[in-house]
């Protein structure tokens, strides 16, 4: 398929002080090829490219740093099985003596994924790491 377009070429004449002269419009066939827009090469200025590398490089320095925590330990922890008469008090004051008591029962329910302080007879607890 072609199509026709207005092609006007300009040429400047002898008119008055230099003016230019139009010639009259012709019309010409282009070539369904010739329509088509040439693709422009990518061209990155060096603030684009010191854009681009400083986000590449930071993509990959948080996916390792990621990936390292993820893969290392999360601190020194240990499990217990609950015996008959224990409570997580007991267990908080005995494994974590360091700790304020109350956030020492917290950290032991988070790290369990308890919602009460009820514990069972034969139920293994993980108590997290100092």
């Amino acid at each position: 398929m072609s199509t026709a377009t207005v092609f006007s070429p300009l040429a400047v004449g002898a008119g008055a002080a230099g003016t230019v002269v139009g010639r009259r419009d012709h019309l010409r066939l282009v070539v369904a090829d010739e329509r088509r827009a040439q693709p422009v090469p990518l061209h990155i200025t060096r603030r684009g490219r010191l854009a681009l590398t400083g986000t590449v490089a930071l993509v990959l320095v948080l996916a390792f740093a990621s990936l390292l925590s993820a893969l290392g330990p999360a601190g020194a922890s240990s499990a217990v099985v609950v015996e008959p008469g224990m409570t997580l008090t007991q267990l908080a004051t005995e494994h974590l003596p360091e700790m304020p008591l109350s956030q020492a029962v917290t950290d032991i329910q988070r790290a369990n994924k308890l919602s009460t302080t009820d514990i069972a007879v034969g139920q293994e607890l993980v108590i997290p790491g100092r």
